[in-house]
């Protein structure tokens, strides 16, 4: 039966079975619950939907470790949502058109993660399988117009394996972790993501995904800051003294950031628009990072504060009132002595947020829609 449901799921993912979204989301779950882990309650599949399904073995993961590499390119796909989208409406009646695509993306990127992290072990084999380039960016004398789309589909895969990751983390505080990404990838994740910095003013113009390119970039730098905290909040997997582990986890944070903000600070050196832009996504990071209650924001806002308000006169009044806001917030935090770490609810609201924001870009960059800056 196991078996089944897998080959069913495939189908699918390769738009050959007319099922519908809740059933869709169900055979997820199916696999989900074998490998440890849970889709996010929804407005599709509410919590009474999951526990109905087996809570024992069933090795369905069996099934499917052979097609993870299918699951990954189903998330790498910039066009795979809008496909699914007409899919469903030319098969059945879609009623969560705008959210289905996104929840499907995160469940199978929790697979994927969950299956990679239990791979790893000591010498990260399994990512490296899986994801060969992570650990070779394009170096300077190969950051062209190829390398430059490459970059970009690394970081939204990422980007998505992140969300599954982080989900599973917000859905099991406390329990196994999932980290399917090493941290010591950190600094070449950073090189990938200076190379669509760099050749953002270029190549911004060639097409939507190209101008989508920016809002990619930031929306990882989020993601992979959170993971960074989340990894220094969970149990260490290796023999390893768990304070040692968290320190670490989060000078890989900082570390990342060193290397990114030059880049930034360069890309905002272009024009007027393009500081306008930069500071847009920086605020919008700030924001996310700060609703978080992130550990990482509150060593980097000496940083970026500055180098927003160097800024003020090119900024509209909107922009001036939201660095406003996050100031009161960074001078009421420091005299409250809050501490720090999002509460599971408000880190999953965030996700089901950044989810929404990602699946909804990719929809509009593969119908080569207008400019949609998500904020």
């Amino acid at each position: 039966m196991s078996r089944i449901v897998v080959l069913e799921l495939l189908q699918a993912l390769k738009f050959k079975s007319p099922l519908p979204d809740t059933n869709l989301l169900l055979l997820v779950q199916f696999v989900c619950a074998d490998i440890g882990t849970r889709l996010a309650e929804s407005t599709i599949i509410q919590k009474h939907m999951i526990s109905t399904l087996p809570g024992c073995t069933t090795a369905a993961m069996e099934c499917m470790r052979q097609y993870i590499s299918e699951l990954l390119d189903f998330i790498a796909d910039m066009h795979t949502l809008t496909k699914l989208k007409n899919h469903m409406k030319a098969c059945c009646q879609p009623l969560h058109e705008d959210t289905f695509g996104g929840n499907l993306k995160v469940g199978l990127a929790q697979v994927a993660a969950m299956e990679i992290t239990k791979g790893n072990h000591r010498d990260n084999k399994a990512v490296v399988r899986y994801l060969p380039w992570l650990y070779h960016p394009p170096s300077t004398m190969q950051q062209g117009p190829k390398e430059f789309i490459e970059c970009v589909s690394h970081i939204r895969q990422l980007s998505w394996l992140l969300l599954g990751s982080l989900t599973h983390c917000a859905l099991h505080q406390g329990s196994i972790s999932c980290m399917p990404i090493p941290l010591d990838a950190g600094s070449h994740i950073a090189d990938h993501l200076i190379v669509i910095l760099i050749g953002f003013p270029e190549q911004s113009k060639t097409s939507v995904l190209h101008m989508c390119s920016l809002f990619h970039a930031f929306m990882f730098a989020q993601l992979w800051t959170i993971y960074c905290e989340q990894a220094a909040a969970a149990p260490s997997l290796q023999n390893q003294n768990q304070t040692e582990f968290s320190s670490s986890a989060i000078l890989t944070g900082l570390e990342f950031w060193s290397r990114v903000t030059p880049s930034i600070l360069q890309l905002m050196a272009h024009n007027k628009v393009m500081v306008e832009m930069v500071c847009l996504h920086v605020i919008s990071l700030m924001e996310a990072l700060q609703e978080c209650n992130s550990t990482i924001f509150v060593k980097l806002i000496p940083m970026w504060l500055p180098m927003i308000q160097s800024n003020l006169k090119h900024l509209s009044a909107g922009l001036q009132l939201r660095l406003q806001a996050i100031q009161n917030r960074v001078n009421h935090q420091c005299l409250q002595g809050q501490t720090s770490g999002a509460p599971p609810f408000v880190l999953r609201k965030w996700l089901q947020c950044t989810q929404f924001k990602m699946a909804q870009v990719e929809i509009q960059s593969s119908e080569a829609a207008s400019q949609f800056y998500p904020m």
